[in-house]
């Protein structure tokens, strides 16, 4: 029986390189919360004083004292946020109605701000779980500035986006003395507001430029740059969280967090909250 391919050569169906390289980034963004909620959320309420044992005790220690602490994982993430936004830009340059996907990834984020900051409040707490300009802020930002800006040819979008990629970047490391009455955290990294998802346009935006700019210069056709290729095995997990990126990062951290929660009354006998 001839092998199922994902996507076709002759341009129809989806590109799977750019579904499986967009789905490896949300699978180690999962993980990546998951290890985070175990070394920082939980940690607390389930080992008071840091004393335990046992599976779960192994893994919180695990994600506390080596994964976090290890530069490897940072190194990692940036990579991972990198590649994941300057696929998001390709994707973008696919699109007609960038217009029409801009706004309404801006309603969605604005539906998680209000939804956190809800958590937030029921559980009588300030800023843990609240997202002001995550991810998804971000994007569709991105997005509706490159339906401002897409007409104006890639070069002018390749200046643009090599030049917000250098000054976020310099604005990691050298922080901008602005009036605290300006809004500009959506802009550049302040360290003046709580997110607990934070990316500002500077440097990220750029990347995401840069993608739409190699979208339309390698993707002209729509077509994927390796056509015909078997999926199955390995490569499905990926790609269906690459199909599916919105719903996996809307979804993941509920889910988890309704799962360990359920698992920490097995290992305190009692809810952590």
């Amino acid at each position: 029986m001839r092998k199922k391919t994902y996507g076709s050569p002759g341009g129809k169906g989806r590109i799977w390189e750019l579904d499986f390289i967009r789905g490896v980034c949300i699978l180690l963004m999962v993980l990546d919360h998951i290890l985070y909620d175990l070394a920082y959320v939980f940690w607390g309420s389930w080992f008071p004083g840091g004393e335990g044992e046992g599976l779960w005790y192994s893994l919180c220690l695990f994600a506390r004292e080596f994964y976090f602490p290890w530069t490897l994982r940072t190194l990692v993430r940036y990579l991972v946020v990198f590649l994941f936004l300057f696929i998001c830009g390709i994707s973008c340059s696919l699109s007609r109605s960038n217009l029409k996907r801009g706004l309404r990834l801006a309603a969605v984020a604005l539906l998680l701000t209000l939804a956190t900051w809800g958590m937030d409040r029921f559980l009588g707490q300030e800023d843990v779980f609240i997202i002001r300009w995550g991810v998804l802020h971000m994007l569709a930002a991105s997005i509706l500035l490159y339906c401002l800006l897409g007409r104006l040819g890639p070069r002018f979008l390749t200046v643009l986006g090599l030049l917000a990629a250098a000054a976020g970047i310099w604005t990691m490391f050298h922080a901008l003395e602005v009036s605290a009455d300006w809004p500009d955290y959506f802009l550049y990294s302040t360290g003046r507001i709580y997110s607990a998802d934070y990316f500002p346009l500077l440097p990220w935006a750029g990347f995401f430029l840069l993608g739409t700019v190699f979208g339309r210069r390698f993707y002209k056709s729509k077509k994927s740059l390796l056509p015909g290729v078997a999926y199955g095995g390995i490569l499905r997990p990926a790609l269906f969280a690459g199909r599916y990126a919105l719903w996996f990062y809307l979804l993941h951290q509920p889910l988890v967090f309704i799962f360990l929660t359920a698992a920490g009354v097995f290992v305190t006998g009692e809810l952590p909250y």
